[in-house]
């Protein structure tokens, strides 16, 4: 080896330690790396930029928004809670959810799939005494196995495509997955239906421990200056007898008042720490005069206060936030009561907990939260209490069908995707169904940066020579296994990265590997090129793993654990599925 494929091997170790530690964001992390890599000569600015001109990452842009604009509609929703009529028992639910969930999830994208059905699952499983820890794992199951039957499922699927064409490839077909995606979709679906659905733990979620426990949860009052409360003695001012509640602490300055006497006298500016019922505390603060969160934040006003469950999302802007400054009730007419991190309640101030994805959110909301947050991806609600649509039938017809048959042109090869797909884009624009705002706020900028940069790193791989070397030595070592031998390391390599740092930055530092490994056999890549995909996707066994995993950890109230022992044997499954698979569907016996 030379010096700059150690240099380039430094690089890569670099950014997968990074990335694990989660210190700094991936699309800082691959942005960093790259212009490492320009600075040093190993790559032209030209390479470096190459990626904003690929064709598959312009695609992977459109059909993302298309996603969101179908999803937007309400129409998907409303087919399966209205047409598809759910069985009430437990195992036929599951039977009927998957492949619904699944079958999205192959032509959308899978997160805003998993926020629509979380409401709708979780009233189910209320209504029908079936706690949501059994219901939310499939639930995110489905819409992973579901993005692997087609190029378009997820954004992972999409970057390799991207990867294939900037490596001089033609680029996958949409349905160059969907074979042994299939296969990996009805083996999920057995497993969960027939055996895994006896792994899968009984939770309560942080709402319902709530709802038992009262002193699960803690949220802080503030007494204000002319409060009728100033001056009355706990007692008196009947806080040793609420209902639901309970006084834990008196935080006045920097004294720690606890246990709290009913003859402890309240003055301005006392912090009430109050365990309970979190419907029960918005009560209490919306009776009262003189009462308000602490950290300076007012609650909504509205004639009618409403307590809302969401989870905070993996993209989203309050990542690091501490509460106190999230400004709540300016951006979304709410604010936060409460705060859970995996179902265990956080001790000390509410206002100086930072956020973190998965968290849980308890808020009140005003008037105005829905309005505020129809285009959010900061947190998703998981309430109970759902938004009803309003659907534009003839409108919602027209944007689904005109997009699924932008998809039919292509399989079919009438029109380029990225052809359709742009004419598509500028058809809702004059048609005002999006509006360029809207436009603006749907491309997912974090994974646009991701994708070019990555690509930027790749060919730093290739032209260093270092992928073809590494990969040279792969196919030594497992060469006498055969070809399916090498198969089976390049997916296991990225399946078990993949579950350490993010699924796309998993793709896209095997790939060169697995690219020049097919050189090296001198065979078609693309088995190895969808080995790489299914890799990174198959994500069961950590919250971490895959966005939609992280979405429902909150919500299902589960553990570490939980996920390890029922989705192991997944794990296990779709690797085996996806190995035998390739090697049948491309001749590899």
């Amino acid at each position: 080896m030379n010096g700059s494929q150690y240099f380039v091997i430094t690089i890569l170790l670099s950014i997968i330690v990074l990335l694990y530690s989660k210190k700094l964001s991936a699309p800082v992390v691959f942005l960093s790396a790259a212009a490492v890599l320009a600075i040093s000569g190993i790559i032209t600015p030209s390479q470096v930029l190459a990626g904003f001109g690929n064709d598959a990452i312009a695609v992977m842009l459109l059909l993302l928004v298309l996603s969101q604009v179908i999803w937007r509609t309400g129409f998907v929703q409303w087919i399966f809670e209205v047409r598809l009529k759910p069985s009430g028992r437990y195992r036929v639910f599951l039977a009927q959810m998957m492949p619904f969930v699944g079958g999205s999830s192959a032509f959308m994208n899978n997160t805003p799939v998993v926020a629509m059905m979380i409401p709708f699952v979780t009233d189910w499983g209320n209504r029908h005494n079936v706690p949501a820890s059994k219901l939310l794992m499939p639930l995110s199951w489905a819409a992973i196995l579901g993005g692997m039957v087609t190029l378009i499922g997820t954004s992972t699927n999409m970057i390799v495509n991207s990867l294939v064409v900037s490596n001089g490839g033609e680029g996958l077909s949409i349905l160059d997955f969907t074979p042994v995606g299939l296969m990996l979709f009805a083996g999920g679906m057995i497993y969960v239906v027939f055996i895994g659905f006896r792994m899968l733990p009984v939770r309560k979620s942080p709402s319902e421990k709530l709802a038992e426990s009262p002193r699960e949860y803690i949220t802080n009052l503030i007494v204000n200056s002319g409060s009728d409360l100033v001056g009355k003695t706990v007692d008196a001012a009947s806080l040793r007898s609420l209902k639901d509640l309970f006084l834990v602490e008196i935080l006045r300055g920097e004294s720690v008042i606890a246990p709290v006497t009913p003859h402890e006298i309240l003055e301005a500016g006392d912090q009430l720490l109050l365990a309970g019922k979190v419907s029960a505390v918005a009560e209490l603060a919306a009776g009262r005069k003189g009462l308000s969160l602490a950290d300076e934040t007012e609650f909504p006003k509205a004639e009618k206060i409403h307590v809302v469950k969401v989870v905070v999302s993996p993209r989203s802007s309050l990542t690091g936030v501490k509460v106190k400054n999230t400004n709540f009730r300016g951006r979304y007419d709410a604010a936060i009561l409460a705060v859970h991190r995996q179902g265990k309640r956080q001790e000390g101030k509410i206002g100086s907990m930072k956020l973190k994805p998965g968290d849980l959110l308890l808020l009140v909301t005003g008037d105005d939260f829905v309005k505020a947050t129809t285009d959010t991806e900061d947190f998703f609600v998981i309430s109970q209490i759902r938004q009803i649509h309003n659907i534009d039938m003839k409108k919602s017809i027209f944007i689904t069908v005109s997009s699924f048959t932008c998809i039919l042109l292509s399989i079919f090869g009438f029109v380029p995707l990225f052809n359709s797909l742009l004419v598509l884009l500028a058809v809702f624009l004059v048609g005002r169904i999006l509006s360029l705002s809207e436009l603006k706020h749907m491309i997912n900028m974090d994974l646009l940066v991701v994708a070019v940069f990555a690509l930027a790193v790749g060919k730093a791989v290739e032209v260093t020579g270092l992928g073809y070397l590494l990969a040279s030595s792969v196919v030594t070592v497992f060469e006498p296994l055969g070809v399916i031998g090498v198969l089976a390391a390049v997916y296991l390599t990225t399946n078990i990265l993949a579950e350490l740092i993010t699924t796309t930055a998993a793709a896209t530092i095997v790939f060169p590997f697995a690219a020049a490994s097919a050189t090296a056999l001198g065979i078609d890549g693309t088995p190895f090129y969808l080995a790489v995909a299914y890799g990174a996707a198959a994500n069961f066994i950590t919250p971490v793993g895959y966005q939609t995993n992280l979405m429902i950890f909150g919500p299902g109230g589960y553990r570490m654990n939980d996920f390890l022992k029922a989705g192991l044997p997944l794990k296990l499954i779709c690797a085996v599925i996806a190995i035998a698979g390739l090697a049948m569907v491309y001749g590899m016996y």
